[in-house]
């Protein structure tokens, strides 16, 4: 299966106004992530940046002035995504950025259904906690040295660090369903002429004795 872990940085908070000025994504395949990876800049098109919104993601006109908008090469961004089911911090904010791009340009939009929202995730098992990236990572004991802004491609892999924490962790679960058998058990499912015959020489056997001798609580003959 694979997945995209994605975050955005914009001009700002209004989902009508404002513009998407970087994208991050990773991507991950069967929840392991490949090496693959989206990372772009976009100009706001005329949209000034506020002194605010600069503060958190530390992106400024003049810096993003030689990039293309997000509109401009969107295509990009979807080749990339390719359908895949995307994993978002606050997904209602960010895809509503996405959807309006994709409106303007009379593009299919990108459903709630197709996304994984990690604070909702998170609100359900710490309801009643902070639950933003920062709080996630300070109680998953993430480290936040490389975030000393606000960045898309910084912020994606932190998320993809959370994300491993709120679905139990990188480690798979194995179920396993043992039955203990005793060995009345074991010798009637065992048809003992199947199994093969092995004869051992008189050095093999003095050699083995030897060894049982240097092992303490050996388990051979007990």
């Amino acid at each position: 299966m694979r997945q995209i872990i994605l975050d955005t940085e914009t001009s700002g908070l209004d989902y009508d106004k404002d513009r998407i000025i970087e994208v991050g994504c990773l991507e991950l395949v069967n929840g392991i992530y490949t090496g693959e990876k989206f990372h772009k800049y976009y100009k706001p098109d005329n949209l000034i940046i506020s002194s605010q919104s600069e503060q958190i993601h530390g992106l400024n006109n003049k810096f993003l002035s030689n990039f293309k908008t997000f509109d401009e090469e969107i295509d990009s961004f979807l080749n990339f995504i390719n359908g895949s089911q995307l994993i978002i911090h606050n997904a209602q904010f960010d895809l509503s950025m996405i959807n309006n791009s994709l409106k303007r340009l009379s593009k299919e939009i990108i459903k709630k259904n197709e996304t994984i929202c990690t604070l909702e995730m998170a609100k359900k098992k710490f309801p009643g906690s902070k639950n933003n990236l920062n709080a996630l990572c300070r109680r998953f004991d993430i480290s936040l040295e490389s975030r000393k802004t606000h960045g898309a491609l910084t912020d994606s892999f932190l998320l993809l660090e959370v994300f491993n924490e709120l679905t139990g962790g990188k480690q798979n679960i194995l179920k396993l369903n043992v039955k203990k058998l005793d060995q009345d058990e074991v010798i009637k499912k065992v048809n003992l002429e199947e199994l093969p015959s092995v004869n051992l020489t008189k050095k093999e056997e003095s050699n083995h004795s030897e060894m049982l001798q240097k092992i303490e609580k050996h388990i051979w003959y007990n």
